[in-house]
């Protein structure tokens, strides 16, 4: 009868799992927990997936991002961001703007892109979609997939970082957010000094450039 009973309990934890102040309540070693336990039943519900993606979420996490063609680097925290696409819009809304200023060079991202990806409808659809602004790879050279989740960025020094490579072709993202009800939290800290910027670029791994999206 537990069986039965689980896709309710799963429910719920969708929605409090959604909620900032309850993620941070929950303990790292609960959290893995969950993400045991939703895996082992993932290919029968879809809910337990969910719950799985909601207990990987990143709060409070600290984030490096290069623009090695510039020579810059940017210092954000993240929460809440539910999956890569998400990241790809809040990145663009966060750091292009104007390269005077220490941003990123590059066309700004439409308000309703950021929309989706914060407050608004997720749902883009298929005749207005976003459109990835960056290709992303880890400090180690690993291709960051737009499908994947920010857990998967890799850390470089104890820290994950991001670095920027111009966009192949138009990846066209129909959905804003994964999780409707869970509200990101994205903070350009600051602008990193030269000499910080080059301390990273001298630990990054050339990016490996044999994902079918990365070509």
């Amino acid at each position: 009868m537990s069986w039965f009973d689980m896709e309710h309990w799963l429910k719920a934890l969708i929605t409090v799992m959604a909620d900032a102040g309850f993620r941070a309540a929950v303990a790292g070693d609960v959290k893995a927990e969950l993400r045991e336990h939703a895996a082992a039943v993932a290919h029968r519900s879809q809910r337990a997936a969910w719950v799985g993606a909601l207990a990987a979420v990143l709060d409070d996490e600290p984030l490096i991002v290069i623009d090695p063609r510039a020579h810059r680097g940017y210092a954000l925290t993240m929460s809440g961001v539910g999956d890569n696409g998400q990241l790809h819009i809040l990145l663009a809304d966060r750091l292009v703007g104007d390269p005077g200023q220490g941003l990123v060079a590059g066309d700004r991202p439409a308000r309703s892109w950021v929309e989706a990806a914060t407050s608004g409808d997720p749902r883009l659809g298929p005749d207005a979609p976003a459109i990835r602004c960056f290709r992303l790879f880890d400090g180690q050279g690993a291709y960051i997939s737009p499908e994947g989740v920010p857990a998967d960025i890799g850390s470089l020094d104890g820290t994950r970082v991001l670095v920027l490579h111009p966009p192949n072709g138009n990846y066209a993202l129909s959905l804003g957010r994964v999780f409707e009800h869970m509200m990101p939290a994205f903070c350009l800290d600051r602008i990193l000094e030269p000499v910080e910027t080059q301390r990273w670029l001298a630990q990054l791994v050339p990016a490996v450039e044999n994902d079918l999206m990365a070509d």
